[in-house]
């Protein structure tokens, strides 16, 4: 690859880190900061939703998380440390979660997690969620 083109890529990804959003992140020059938001969700019992918030939804949004270096980051981001702040941003988790929902927003936003973060929800994983929300996050083993 000629110096040009590596320049050029350089800059490009230089620039991409200007417009991150100011929420949630993960500190590149150190590599990946480690989960260190267990208890995410502690009081739900339906195992697979406190699974998957712990691991791609929890570094942002619970205590200790990433959110919380930024000086008015409860002022707009969601909290997801027990069932009630669960249930309390169930219709922004929503729209957050469901691709096409966050693409159809004014202005349209990334679907959570956001695209650079380390633990992405698979299509099924985001469905679990989805449809958990759908049948009003019923606070059960079974999640029915």
């Amino acid at each position: 690859m000629d110096r040009t083109v590596r320049w050029a890529l350089a800059a490009a990804g230089c620039l991409a880190m200007a417009f991150l959003p100011q929420g949630c992140y993960q500190a590149t020059d150190a590599g990946p900061r480690p989960i260190v938001t267990e208890g995410a969700l502690a009081d739900v019992k339906y195992a697979p939703a406190r699974r998957l918030v712990s691991r791609s939804c929890a570094d942002c949004h619970a205590k200790d998380g990433n959110n919380e270096t930024h000086k008015d980051a409860w002022g707009h981001a969601i909290r997801l440390d027990t069932y009630q702040e669960w249930v309390d941003g169930r219709r922004v988790l929503q729209e957050r979660l469901d691709p096409a929902i966050a693409a159809a927003q004014d202005p349209p936003v990334d679907a959570m997690p956001q695209p650079f973060f380390r633990y992405q929800l698979t299509d099924a994983e985001r469905d679990t969620l989805l449809q958990w929300i759908r049948r009003d996050s019923p606070n059960t083993e079974t999640g029915e």
